[in-house]
C-alpha cells in the first residue's frame, strides 16, 4: 500500500520503492513515479521530479530537479526545491530481519549509507488566510505529524491520543470521570521469562508493523540551504552549509512507506528551527 511520503523529500520515498533487485529496465521510471506519488501523500501538494537514475555499479540513485508546491494562501509558488539529490547504498545494501509481524516471512531492510541534497531552497511565510499566525512550514509540519500518527499510532502515542480525543470527545470525558472514581493500579513485576519473551515479541510486532521492506538511512546531509523568510512584504535570505539531519531508523529500520514522512518531518523541523534562530 503505497501511501506516503515526501521530501524534498520525495526522494525519500524512493527508498521505500527500493525493490530494486526486483525491478527491470523501467526502474528509473518506477522510482520517479513513486517519488511523485508518495511525496503528494504527506504534503498534499503537487510534487514534480525531472528524473531519477539508479546505477547498479555505484549503488547511487540520482534525482534531478525536485520541487514541492506551496500551500494555499502563500504568495510563493514553491515551498521546497532541490536540484540534485544523491542516495548512496551501503556496501551491504540489504539484510533480512526475522519479523514476528509477518507470518512465516522475513522483512528486508534496505540500508542507505548517505542521502545528500546538493542544494535545497525553501520559502517561509505566514499564511494570509490563517488566523493561527503559523507559517507554511509549521502548517505542513502539523499535517505530516498528524498523518504519521494516524498511520503509525504505536510510534506516536501522544499525538494519536490527542487525535482520538478530538475525534471522540464524549469517550474522553467518560474515561476522565471513571478515573476520578478509581484508585491507581499498582504495576506488577513480571518474572516469568516465557511471558516476558512473549510480551517483547508482541511489542516488536506492534512497532514493526506488517511491512515486508524497511529502510535505514545512516546519514542525511544538506550541502547548501537557502531559506527565504517573507514577512510584511520583505524577504530575508538565510544561507547555511553542511546541515546534518542525522540518521533515520534504528537497527530495524523504518517501514518504507513511513520514511518519506519522517524525512519531511525532520527537514521541516530543521527549517523552522533555523528560521527562528539568529544564525544565517
Amino acid at each position: 500500500m503505497n501511501k506516503l511520503a515526501v521530501l524534498a523529500f520525495a526522494l525519500l520515498l524512493f527508498f521505500s520503492t527500493m525493490l530494486w533487485y526486483l525491478a527491470n529496465s523501467s526502474l528509473n521510471d518506477y522510482l520517479k513515479s513513486q517519488v511523485i506519488l508518495q511525496s503528494n501523500y504527506y504534503s498534499s501538494q503537487e510534487a514534480k521530479l525531472l528524473s531519477a537514475s539508479y546505477s547498479d555499479t555505484t549503488g547511487i540513485t540520482h534525482f534531478t530537479d525536485f520541487s514541492l508546491s506551496n500551500i494555499d494562501g502563500s504568495t510563493q509558488p514553491l515551498l521546497l526545491k532541490a536540484e540534485n539529490i544523491n542516495a548512496q547504498l551501503a556496501k551491504v545494501p540489504t539484510r533480512q530481519l526475522d519479523s514476528p509481524s509477518i507470518q512465516k516471512k522475513t522483512t528486508t531492510i534496505v540500508h542507505v549509507e548517505e542521502l545528500r541534497l546538493g542544494s535545497l531552497k525553501a520559502w517561509s511565510e505566514v499564511i494570509r488566510k490563517s488566523d493561527s499566525g503559523k507559517t507554511n512550514l509549521e502548517v505542513l509540519l502539523d499535517q505530516v505529524n498528524t498523518k504519521l500518527a494516524t498511520d503509525y499510532p504505536a510510534l506516536y502515542p501522544q499525538i494519536s491520543a490527542e487525535l482520538y480525543a478530538k475525534r471522540y470527545p464524549e469517550r474522553s470525558e467518560q474515561l476522565a470521570l471513571e478515573a476520578l472514581n478509581t484508585k491507581p493500579n499498582e504495576k506488577t513485576v513480571e518474572n516469568n521469562q516465557a511471558i516476558i519473551a512473549s510480551n517483547e515479541a508482541k511489542q516488536k510486532k506492534r512497532l514493526l508493523g506488517k511491512a515486508i521492506t524497511r529502510v535505514k538511512i545512516s546519514s542525511v546531509i544538506i550541502d547548501e540551504l537557502t531559506l527565504s523568510v517573507i514577512h510584511d512584504n520583505k524577504t530575508q535570505t538565510k544561507q547555511f552549509k553542511n546541515i546534518q539531519l542525522g540518521s533515520f531508523g534504528n537497527k530495524n529500520g523504518l517501514e518504507s512507506n513511513q520514511m518519506g514522512g519522517e524525512l519531511l518531518k525532520q527537514i521541516l523541523a530543521k527549517l523552522i528551527k533555523l528560521e527562528n534562530s539568529n544564525a544565517h
